[in-house]
């Protein structure tokens, strides 16, 4: 699949799978900021960041324009999102790319790719849930169009926009730690760790080891809570001396669909 290009207001462009994804990525993490949480304290000078489900790289792009000198490691299972990851970051300096997954424990195993719709693609990947959160956030974004005709075009079209998207392909991928992974880099702190995985963000926090946890500073992760995570995931960072904080972007009301912000007190 060749990969697409989407152009900068400063000129640079971003490759991706499909124009309309990367459009996507990069009105919610650049225009909205939706990993930006205002309460925040200040990141370091030099931050650590771990990017945990990358897929083409926004978010990364966005932390070494937000934070010069930062050290990024990024995460991207999907070989051929990888491919896209490695055009957009791989020649950055202080950016580090894996072409695996984090979890629970080191191994090899399946993911859902929709290559169709490759931001939802991940473990927990489920055809029906995920088409219903896109339907969803379809009316919502609808709901405030002045023009009634767009509006019930946008809707009525819906099923055949969205049909095909969703075919899925299964993909062998490498899986390893938190934990080992700043072993095998030699990182003693974690600034911020931002995961997006779709359903996978409370396998990605088991692979913290309980004696890594204080060198957590900070977190964003967004949660499909579609079997009590959210709460599970807030336990958690509570639990290790983080306090949290939620919200659920407006387009996202009426989905399982949150964002979680946790940081050392």
């Amino acid at each position: 699949m060749a990969l697409t290009r989407k152009f900068l207001p400063n000129g640079k462009s971003i490759a991706g799978i499909s124009r309309s994804e990367t459009d996507y990525l990069y009105k919610e993490i650049f225009e909205d900021r939706a990993y930006v949480f205002e309460s925040a304290a200040p990141l370091p000078a030099e931050p650590v960041i771990f990017d945990v489900g990358a897929n083409i790289g926004i978010f990364s792009l966005f932390a070494v324009q937000q934070w010069p000198g930062a050290r990024v490691f990024a995460f991207e299972p999907v070989p051929q999102v990888f491919e896209a990851l490695q055009q957009n970051l791989g020649a950055s300096a202080g950016v580090t790319l894996h072409n695996m997954a984090l979890g629970n424990e080191a191994e090899t195993r399946e993911i859902v790719y929709y290559p169709n719709y490759t931001m939802m693609s991940g473990f927990a990947a489920d055809a029906q849930a995920d088409r219903a959160v896109v339907e969803q956030y379809v009316r919502n974004t609808t709901e405030d169009l002045a023009n009634g005709e767009l509006k019930a075009a946008v809707l009525e079209n819906l099923d055949s926009t969205l049909d095909g998207r969703f075919e899925q392909q299964l993909i062998s991928v490498e899986v390893q730690r938190v934990t080992d992974m700043m072993n095998r880099h030699h990182i003693d702190r974690i600034d911020l760790l931002k995961i997006d995985v779709e359903g996978f963000e409370l396998q990605v926090l088991q692979g913290i080891e309980e004696g890594a946890w204080p060198s957590i500073g900070s977190a964003v992760v967004e949660v499909s809570d579609r079997d009590g995570e959210l709460a599970a995931i807030e336990g958690l960072f509570k639990s290790h001396g983080m306090r949290t904080e939620v919200r659920q972007v407006s387009e996202y009301r009426e989905t399982d669909l949150h964002i979680l912000f946790a940081e050392r007190q």
